[in-house]
């Protein structure tokens, strides 16, 4: 955790939960491919392997929390409400909230056991949820499913691509993985997938030297003409058209 977040070149944390929270600032907040306007009492809330930047206008002040799953282990509902968090949210004017984050701080740099700290984060997180002026409207129920199959996604996106494949190892029928994916994101398992690998190859084309081929194999295919048609059907552009487009 810090004070004052730093403007950054593209990067992710992998395998760590980012939360950040701002009192002061303007600018503009890139999360994979969507910009997020930059202003006080705002929040962000970035999963395992999400790629971000920033583009500061006036110098901002705030909190970046920075965990990885162990520590929030002993609060099993913990992963339920900082999944249902959005991506960016409003938070209400509240002082208090962050004092707690300040008391946090202070824990943090007298060396708190991670026991303390997982007790101050689930106290944020609720808090949060609380304040976070939006209307969340997902099936709790299903979230944490849904997280498991989220984070088996992001670990097995160049070698699983089939619901089936991604239902037996979660244990359940594609049927009932479809069923918790349209309930909590709004579209259907294939689609969801498809979105993912989609955004991985975004990733790679935006934010290395790869060659198309090499993004293609990169991705688990052997034939990179196969990449290419799948890439142009989810985004109308080949992908050489799109890293054009990125450099207009």
């Amino acid at each position: 955790m810090k004070p004052v977040i730093k403007p950054t070149v593209p990067h992710k944390h992998g395998g760590y939960h980012e939360l950040i929270f701002l009192s002061e600032g303007a600018g503009w907040h890139q999360i994979d491919e969507t910009t997020y306007e930059v202003g006080p009492f705002h929040g962000y809330y970035l999963k395992p392997g999400q790629v971000h930047c920033w583009d500061f206008s006036r110098l901002p002040a705030g909190f970046v929390l920075l965990f990885d799953e162990k520590l929030i282990a002993p609060f099993p509902n913990l992963m339920v409400e900082l999944f249902s968090l959005p991506t960016s949210f409003q938070l209400e004017r509240n002082p208090e909230f962050f004092v707690l984050l300040d008391q946090l701080y202070g824990e943090f740099k007298a060396g708190a056991s991670e026991a303390l700290m997982a007790a101050y984060l689930n106290l944020i997180v609720l808090k949060a949820r609380e304040l976070v002026d939006a209307d969340i409207s997902r099936d709790h129920r299903y979230l944490p499913a849904f997280y498991r199959f989220k984070r088996l996604l992001d670990e097995h996106i160049t070698d699983l691509r089939t619901v089936e494949e991604y239902a037996a190892r979660l244990n359940m029928t594609a049927y009932k993985l479809n069923t918790i994916t349209q309930a909590v994101a709004s579209t259907n398992a294939t689609d969801f997938i498809k979105d993912r690998l989609t955004l991985e190859a975004k990733n790679l084309l935006r934010h290395t030297d790869m060659s198309v081929a090499e993004v293609a194999y990169m991705l688990n295919y052997t034939d990179p003409s196969n990449f290419i048609k799948f890439f142009k059907t989810r985004t109308n552009l080949t992908p050489r058209e799109y890293v054009s487009q990125l450099g207009d």
